[in-house]
């Protein structure tokens, strides 16, 4: 038998240890592929909008792909080498030289490599077009992204991750060559020693985790920006310390309970993970963090997401609205409008027309654009009571702060040369004209008012309004008309409505989401995959001590219960510290944007933990499987 056959029969045997491994490195290589065919796009390269954006988000991810990928593999394929030091040292023995089974190390990675790559191309051809689709629905293109297949993406992929598996492979064999025989038949039958507990070790991670969580939790945004490095630090390094002394804490703490003496599976699953917990603590932690990570970047994401579209409609509430700084005539701008929207076979808008002017609160030191109380009535969905006399409401712009309502405030009203007491009440709601501008803060007032100011009211300072409300029967058609009339705004016209303002918004934030989405997904593989190679790495030691279970009396059933509580609590306790994590992330999230979003980081938690969840049903149903087939046979 060749090496090469030695090596692929190797891989074969190993396949259950193998295959999360193989499955995350294709994932990732499907998505670098996905992701670089769009950058080299022709249609990527200018024409459509904010394809910059696409193309520069793009080559972020792919190269925090490509590194995160690259650490992971590294780390996988030094845990699986170690575990098969047993094997090779026998290979050793039966007289297979050092430069033997450094080219039988050689042949596996290559076999893994390839077979990642291959699975990974091929997955990323099959998914391209639905990929383009995808991209096409994000940035709302009029026309999808057309099917793009060129060499320099397949040559790019396969320079990038065959680089990586060739040095993975040449790292892996370092453990091997600088062991002789005896270190490696033995490096997986050294006796394990009782874990022992460090007080002040849990206690500095105790107050390191507790400490960033009540710093994260700080009510003030400043405190919250500064400490978003250190306590991302202080956190991950007390994380390490608790997951190993408090898993020992506790699990002795129940070890030493009498009741847990007269139940044989409580007893036998907290004995096993005393020492399960002390092996893979360093695991768990990464895992947690990774969890962490995940949840809190694409919580921020989808909280950037909806804050942003919300904000997009709420500043935006007019369909169409024109706008003219100065001394100037609007009526031929918005004939304009009407023969676009009457060519489209769009009804149910109303016109309203606007001719304004600004002034200066003294107290507030704020520019608004007066707004008289009839055309906010007229405008307004839900509209406040009537204003008295001397009384205003200040709208402020809901993209800058969604504060709540507040007042009655003294303040001075200054019009040209005239000066007005007025009693104001803010609020961020009803916004009567669209956010643009310098007409970011508007004031509403009496329409008696707005007439004795007119007439100070310097020329510069006006503010001529025709504004368009009510629903359009296609929200695509008014999106269209927008667009023709783009080239109003190159003049002294100022072109907005809802369509543009959303259009614009997800396309920045919801290209953020949905890259943030598919790497969060190249890093939830891996978290995964560091699980499952965790748990079949000791899937022999595993084996030997349910058989001896069998032996002195555990039946199937018992011995059941017994696995799915250990492996239980290996996937579930890193996944409950990272969402612990990620919950005061939020919060300090929350706090900077001046809003609650913890609603959001729970909906991505949710539905990271369904997929969580299933994987960990499929990886229990093979590993008892394999725990299965090794208690029936013969001792």
């Amino acid at each position: 038998m060749s090496l090469w056959q030695i090596a692929a029969r190797n891989v074969w045997q190993n396949r259950g240890r193998y295959v999360a491994y193989l499955a995350s490195s294709a994932f990732s290589v499907m998505i670098y592929f996905l992701y670089s065919a769009l950058i080299y796009h022709p249609q990527m390269q200018g024409g459509y909008f904010a394809a910059g954006y696409v193309v520069q988000g793009m080559k972020a991810a792919a190269v925090v792909i490509a590194i995160f990928t690259f650490l992971f593999l590294l780390y996988a394929n030094s845990a699986f080498v170690r575990s098969r030091m047993k094997e090779f040292g026998l290979l050793s023995l039966l007289g297979v030289s050092k430069g033997h089974l450094t080219q039988i190390i050689c042949f596996e990675g290559l076999f893994i490599g390839a077979a990642a790559l291959v699975a990974g191309l091929g997955f990323g051809l099959l998914f391209l077009k639905l990929f383009f689709m995808a991209i096409s629905a994000v940035l709302q293109l009029d026309a999808e992204i057309s099917l793009y297949i060129s060499g320099r993406v397949f040559s790019q992929t396969l320079m990038v991750f065959g680089g990586m598996y060739l040095v993975v492979t040449l790292a892996s064999l370092r453990g091997v060559l600088k062991r002789n025989i005896v270190e490696l038949v033995r490096a997986g039958r050294q006796p394990k020693a009782a874990p022992t507990f460090s007080g002040w070790k849990a206690l500095l991670g105790l107050l390191l985790v507790g400490g960033g969580y009540a710093w994260a939790a700080y009510p003030s945004v400043m405190v919250v920006f500064i400490g978003i490095i250190p306590v991302t630090t202080i956190v991950c390094i007390g994380t390490y310390l608790l997951m190993r002394e408090g898993s020992i804490a506790l699990l002795t703490w129940l070890h030493r309970r009498d009741r847990i003496f007269y139940r044989p599976g409580p007893f036998l699953s907290v004995s096993q993970l005393v020492y399960k917990m002390q092996d893979n603590y360093r695991v768990l932690s990464a895992v947690a963090l990774l969890v962490a990570v995940i949840l809190t970047a694409v919580g921020t994401a989808y909280t950037a997401y909806a804050l942003v579209t919300e904000d997009a409609l709420a500043s935006h509430p007019n369909p169409i609205q024109l706008a003219r700084t100065g001394e100037g005539d609007l009526t031929a701008d918005a004939q304009r409008v009407e023969r676009a929207l009457e060519a489209q076979g769009l009804t149910g808008l109303a016109r309203h027309d606007l001719v304004t002017f600004t002034g200066l609160l003294l107290e507030n030191d704020v520019a608004p654009t007066l707004v008289p109380y009839s055309f906010y009535a007229a405008v307004v969905s839900k509209p406040r009571e009537p204003l008295a006399a001397g009384e205003a409401l200040l709208i402020r712009p809901n993209a800058i702060a969604h504060l709540p309502e507040s007042g009655p405030i003294p303040d001075t009203l200054v019009v040209g040369a005239q000066q007005q007491p007025v009693t104001l009440y803010a609020t961020a709601e009803g916004r009567a004209l669209n956010l643009a501008g310098p007409w970011v803060y508007l004031l509403v007032v009496p329409d008696e008012t707005l007439a004795e100011l007119r007439q100070n009211a310097a020329s510069d300072a006006v503010r001529s309004f025709a504004v368009w409300t009510g629903h359009a029967a296609s929200g695509k058609a008014l999106v269209k008309v927008l667009d023709e009339l783009a080239p109003v705004s190159t003049t002294p016209v100022n072109l907005s409505g809802t369509g543009l303002a959303y259009r614009e918004a997800i396309s920045a934030v919801g290209l953020i989401l949905f890259i943030g989405v598919f790497v969060s997904l190249v890093f939830f593989a891996a978290c995964c995959s560091l699980l499952y190679f965790r748990l079949f790495t000791e899937i022999d030691e595993d084996r030997r001590h349910f058989k001896r279970l069998q032996q002195l009396g555990a039946d199937l059933r018992e011995l059941k219960r017994l696995a799915l509580a250990q492996s239980m609590v290996v996937f579930l306790v890193p996944f409950l510290a990272g969402l612990v994590h990620s919950t005061f992330a939020m919060q300090a999230l929350g706090t900077m944007a001046s809003r609650t979003v913890l609603q959001f980081g729970g909906l991505v938690a949710c539905g990271y933990l369904v997929l969580y969840a299933g994987y960990y049903a499929v990886t229990y149903n093979v590993y008892w499987r394999s725990i299965k087939a090794g208690l029936n046979r013969v001792a």
